[in-house]
């Protein structure tokens, strides 16, 4: 049995559309499924959290947003399959997976039945993040798209709100070091893009066992546009306003809200650490 928990509304629509094929094909092939729809914010937690008290296969249907909801919902990790079939409009995480982006051809990898173990970011008391999280900019970005119905995308977003963009202040705890920052963001990454492929830690791995903490400082001329076409296409790992920890976890202070896989948290700390 696949029991597929759906959003809908993902990608502007390309949910619904990779759900119609998806139920044509099931059906086609006589695949034992069920079909659960997310209602609402959190609704995909509450779904995955009632399917897998006892273990079993899941398969996300949606973006990033999504998975991220589905993740946190499941109890039973050690006896939890998880499928994803991209649906979203940016599916950074898929890319960082290199999953099929085809939905009929997403689902026959997950029938095939090749597992794979990957990891995912601790965060907090009780939270999970799949590809990154952070704060600084890339929450002020999501902020200025939140709620947003025309196509304005992530880097028309970023570009804008640097033109009044402050520095944020945090503290890093890494290593056994305590490090300072006057920062444009700090990302913790699993996966290594996110804005709808914007190469955040172009270097990173989802299988390997750490995850990669990125400090993007301000640049000594305090000019930032020049660095943005470099930032977005992975080019800045080389930077001097970029600071690069590969870790087991890592704390990052600062009194600001902070984003799990695009999703944004107001009153949590950004202490993470690695699940392998």
């Amino acid at each position: 049995m696949l029991n597929f928990i759906v959003n809908i509304k993902s990608g502007k629509g390309r949910g619904l559309k990779n759900t119609k094929k998806i139920v044509e094909y099931c059906m086609k092939n006589n695949i034992d499924y069920t079909l659960h729809f997310t209602a609402r914010k959190g609704h995909a937690t509450e779904i995955a959290r009632s399917l897998t008290t006892n273990g079993g296969t899941i398969v996300a249907v949606g973006g990033d947003g999504t998975f991220h909801e589905v993740l946190n919902g499941i109890v039973d990790l050690e006896n939890t399959t998880l499928g994803f079939i991209p649906s979203g409009r940016g599916n950074d995480f898929a890319r960082s997976m290199k999953l099929n982006l085809n939905p009929i051809k997403a689902l026959e990898d997950i029938l095939r039945g090749e597992k794979t173990k990957i990891d995912f970011i601790n965060v907090g008391e009780n939270l999970r993040c799949l590809n990154v999280c952070g704060t600084g900019l890339d929450v002020e970005v999501l902020r200025h798209v939140e709620g947003k119905t025309n196509k304005i995308t992530y880097v028309v977003s970023l570009l804008d709100c640097l033109r009044k963009f402050t520095p944020y202040k945090v503290k890093v705890t890494v290593n056994g070091e305590v490090y300072e920052y006057s920062c444009i963001m700090a990302g913790v990454c699993n996966g290594g893009a996110f804005g709808g492929n914007i190469k955040v830690s172009p270097i990173s791995k989802v299988d390997d066992g750490k995850i990669d903490v990125i400090i993007i400082t301000m640049p000594s001329d305090g000019k930032i546009f020049p660095v943005v076409p470099k930032f977005v296409a992975g080019k800045h790992m080389n930077m001097e306003i970029t600071h690069h920890y590969a870790c087991d976890k890592v704390e990052i202070d600062g009194d600001y809200a902070i984003e799990l896989d695009g999703e944004i948290y107001e009153n949590e700390k950004l202490h993470c650490s690695i699940a392998k």
